[in-house]
């Protein structure tokens, strides 16, 4: 073949291989921060698909994976976590980031996080907890719940405080409790939603928690 018909075929083709490898017309699961983005930024339910938006960490010793349940009905995401990962900071281990819409909706008024939760494989966690983290001195601390084979909805309630002049995002972090060896979880949904007007949080408020009804 002669150089003035080989080069551009080669170029065609080798941008062709790209292009197929971009996939561009193929699905892409959502990431980064949970936005109200269309909907209502004061209620925001993160499921199927948008699970994605889960970020692992820098922690070390925790696994994430999202997938379809053992029944393939539900997009699941699984959390495995080593006994050995060790952390108070939510964002080092699995957590959602909140964009600046949602946490200004949320600003200084009681909210509930309610985490679709259950215990799964090979060594099933028996709890979990849960911590909504604004800054350092404005966060709800890790909240304990039981965990049950099957699916429950768990409520983390916290009275959030005023942004002030940060601007950095919010945090959801959620972690399996691991006393030894390694625990797995399973969560299904989370929604994170105002249950109340903006108003100065009362003094020594302590967060409430437990199973809906």
């Amino acid at each position: 073949m002669r150089d003035i018909l080989f080069f551009p075929l080669a170029a065609a083709l080798a941008g062709a291989f790209v292009f197929m490898a971009l996939d561009p017309y193929g699905e892409r699961l959502p990431s980064g921060p949970v936005s109200g983005g269309g909907r209502n930024a004061e209620d925001v339910l993160i499921t199927g698909p948008e699970l994605n938006r889960f970020v692992v960490g820098e922690g070390g010793g925790v696994a994430i994976d999202i997938g379809k349940a053992a029944d393939g009905e539900d997009i699941i995401l699984h959390i495995d976590r080593e006994a050995s990962a060790t952390y108070e900071d939510p964002r080092l281990g699995p957590h959602l980031m909140l964009a600046e819409d949602v946490e200004y909706a949320l600003e200084s008024r009681p909210i509930e996080v309610i985490i679709e939760a259950r215990s799964a494989g090979e060594f099933p966690a028996s709890r979990f907890e849960a911590n909504y983290f604004s800054k350092t001195e404005g966060e709800s601390g890790w909240q304990g719940f039981d965990l049950t084979p099957e699916f429950q909805p768990y409520t983390l309630t916290f009275h959030t405080p005023k942004r002030g002049g940060d601007m950095g995002y919010d945090f959801v972090g959620i972690r399996p409790v691991t006393p030894d060896k390694h625990r797995e979880m399973d969560v299904r949904s989370v929604r994170i939603r105002a249950a109340g007007p903006k108003a100065t949080p009362p003094e020594n408020e302590k967060p409430a928690q437990g199973i809906l009804p």
